[in-house]
């Protein structure tokens, strides 16, 4: 199997999976990925009939892969805390990414105003599906 192929292969997997991630984490894991799907590809090639695929190989690889992406996938609860001294807001992740993070910023900041609150501090940012996720937290 090629690189390019082995690259698809992992991006079409992802996507299948709604896996998400930034391009740097892309980059950064890229290469390691591709190390393991091809020794994969050569283990299950060499054990032939016994049954071992590739494709499973990748997908435990992936299953594996640790908290922080399982982190990743899931999106923080909109709205206030349950004890109101948080609000979390989202937007929209276009071409702008600093604008996002202003937008979701300021619409957290807002529901903590809107709440009878007063004023707040960003305290988390997360990207998740598309998306940019600000809690602000009462100072």
């Amino acid at each position: 199997m090629t690189e390019e192929e082995m690259h698809s292969q992992i991006m079409a997997y992802l996507e299948e999976n709604n896996i998400t991630l930034t391009e740097e984490e892309i980059e950064e894991a890229m290469p390691r990925w591709m190390k393991k799907l091809g020794t994969g590809m050569a283990l299950a090639g060499a054990l032939g009939g016994v049954g071992q695929s590739a494709e499973a190989g990748i997908g435990d690889f992936f299953k594996n892969r640790g908290q922080e992406t399982t982190q990743q996938q899931q999106a923080p609860e909109e709205g206030p805390s349950e004890d109101g001294n948080s609000f979390t807001a989202k937007f929209k992740l276009g071409s702008d990414v600093q604008g996002a993070m202003e937008q979701a910023d300021a619409a957290a900041k807002a529901g903590l105003q809107d709440a009878g609150k007063g004023t707040g501090q960003i305290t988390s940012r997360a990207q998740v599906g598309g998306y940019i996720y600000s809690t602000a937290t009462v100072n």
